[in-house]
């Protein structure tokens, strides 16, 4: 059974989740963080890689997209994986090892959104599904930009929790769901706050794209199970009706009626 959060434990569960993840949640993201290779060149395109170039890989997790990075930017090339959790750390490394790309790709552990990376010595910086989680987007975003050479690009994605479509689900329920699980968050909504927060940043040239993710085959239903563990550790959801989302759920897996819709915002700007 899960542990029902403390309110001072709320106040920064939505750091300190990720500092601390259970073996349950590390099985799900092991599996929802791989990069099918069919998908490698459309998530990656926002950064305009090229030979050579050094890259961030901020909130890199288990490091799935650092690798790819670090092959996109060949054997000149440079990627710094940085995260809060000592473990996706460690693996980021291994990965990179198997790869055979370990000497391009370097793993650090951070603390907080200062980055052991020079001023002025990177060419791109990627940031993906985790400005949610800072604890200040705007400090974060000037950090980067700090390591970012003039001209180099940031190129963020994130999702926005108020456009969500979960079939079977009404939009009521799902509503319900997502605000349940809203301490997880410091910012659900940050899709929709990105182009402002990198104007206040100073970048400049931003651009704005919303990709929808859709998922009918239960490939993504382990974001909503972690959505539905959230609501029942916050003590937001009775046990009983979690075990009722997860029988419908899985009901319309094998029916074949499941749908999972999440836009992801994607935003690009350069350091002038």
């Amino acid at each position: 059974m899960a542990k029902t959060a403390s309110k001072r434990e709320l106040d920064n569960y939505y750091r300190d989740h990720w500092v601390e993840i259970d073996s349950e949640r590390l099985r799900r993201y092991d599996e929802m963080f791989r990069v099918p290779p069919e998908r490698v060149d459309a998530l990656l395109k926002p950064l305009s890689l090229s030979k050579g170039h050094r890259v961030l890989d901020f909130g890199c997790g288990p490091g799935f997209v650092a690798t790819e990075i670090a092959r996109k930017v060949g054997p000149n090339g440079t990627v710094h994986a940085v995260d809060v959790n000592r473990e996706f750390v460690a693996k980021a490394q291994v990965i990179s090892e198997a790869a055979g790309i370990s000497e391009r790709l370097t793993a650090h552990h951070i603390e907080d959104e200062t980055l052991p990376i020079g001023t002025g010595t990177l060419d791109r910086a990627f940031a993906k599904n985790v400005l949610e989680y800072v604890p200040e987007v705007l400090n974060t975003l000037k950090e980067i930009r700090r390591t970012l050479v003039p001209g180099g690009l940031l190129a963020a994605v994130d999702s926005d929790w108020g456009f969500v479509v979960v079939e079977p689900f009404s939009p009521d329920e799902t509503r319900e769901l997502f605000e349940a699980a809203q301490p997880a968050f410091r910012e659900p909504y940050i899709g929709r706050r990105l182009a402002s927060l990198f104007r206040q940043a100073e970048y400049s040239e931003i651009e704005v794209r919303v990709n929808p993710v859709v998922d009918r085959k239960g490939h993504l239903q382990g974001v909503v199970h972690n959505m539905l563990a959230y609501a029942l550790q916050f003590n937001r959801l009775e046990k009983r009706q979690v075990d009722i989302y997860k029988e419908r759920l899985q009901g319309a897996i094998e029916d074949g009626d499941y749908m999972f819709i999440l836009p992801q915002f994607v935003v690009r700007g350069v350091k002038g």
